[in-house]
């Protein structure tokens, strides 16, 4: 499997590996998303890595090892082997949020930078989706599926259309990483229940105000189609 690296601009970054689900065996459109926007975003180079490509054995094997600090993915390893590897999808956000230059896209008010993370959480309330779409199917598929429109989006649904309001943003007319995390989950509701969001017109227009986004678009684009939901789910190379 060859690996995937993008490199912009290499001056003023850390080297960055970021470690998920992405081998030619088995991919996953989820944890490792948000991480991916906002790079794409930032215009940050790192290397899009697997198990196999980055530690050279599979993901059974790297944690019995000990090679992933919770045993999960993804990981973000920064600098190199002698650097940090950072777990945790929140703290990966959080960093690589920090390292964007486009102002508030990284807020420096403790305040805005404490609502940014509340919007961020609250996306994190929606993991359920990510299975729902890249594993569940069959009669697993349908239960789920209808547990998590039923019981878990809503309530979120509406606190976050409350929070948007009119807004451009979630923080306001400057994008967020916040922005990011919600767009991720939304839109794997969105490949579920195509009209989903019928009713929430502020929804949609903001999705579209993120699609358009710089390095976002381009990313969108080019990255692997959920396909088989449900049924067999996998990921799909564009052609």
């Amino acid at each position: 499997h060859k690996q995937e690296i993008y490199t912009l601009s290499m001056s003023s970054y850390p080297s960055l590996d970021l470690v998920y689900f992405s081998g030619p065996s088995f991919s996953v459109r989820a944890r490792g998303e948000t991480a991916r926007m906002i790079m794409e975003f930032g215009g940050i180079p790192y290397t899009d890595q697997d198990c196999e490509t980055f530690f050279g054995m599979n993901f059974g094997e790297a944690m019995k090892n000990g090679k992933l600090p919770f045993g999960q993915l993804p990981v973000l390893q920064i600098g190199g082997a002698e650097g940090r590897m950072i777990a945790q999808s929140g703290s990966i956000h959080r960093y690589l949020a920090a390292l964007v230059k486009t102002p508030g896209f990284f807020p420096q008010d403790l305040a805005e930078l404490a609502y940014c993370d509340m919007i961020q959480e609250a996306a994190q309330d929606m993991w359920k989706i990510q299975p729902i779409v890249n594993m569940f199917s069959d009669e697993k598929f349908q239960q789920e599926k209808e547990d998590f429109f039923k019981n878990t989006l809503p309530s979120t649904l509406q606190a976050l259309t409350k929070l948007l309001s009119t807004h451009l943003f979630f923080n306001g007319s400057k994008v967020a990483y916040c922005d990011f995390a919600v767009y991720h989950h939304f839109d794997l509701c969105r490949l579920v229940e195509p009209t989903v969001f019928a009713d929430f017109p502020t929804i949609k227009k903001w999705m579209s105000r993120v699609e358009e986004l710089p390095g976002v678009r381009n990313y969108l684009a080019r990255r692997p189609e959920c396909v088989g939901i449900g049924v067999n789910p996998k990921q799909q190379p564009r052609a």
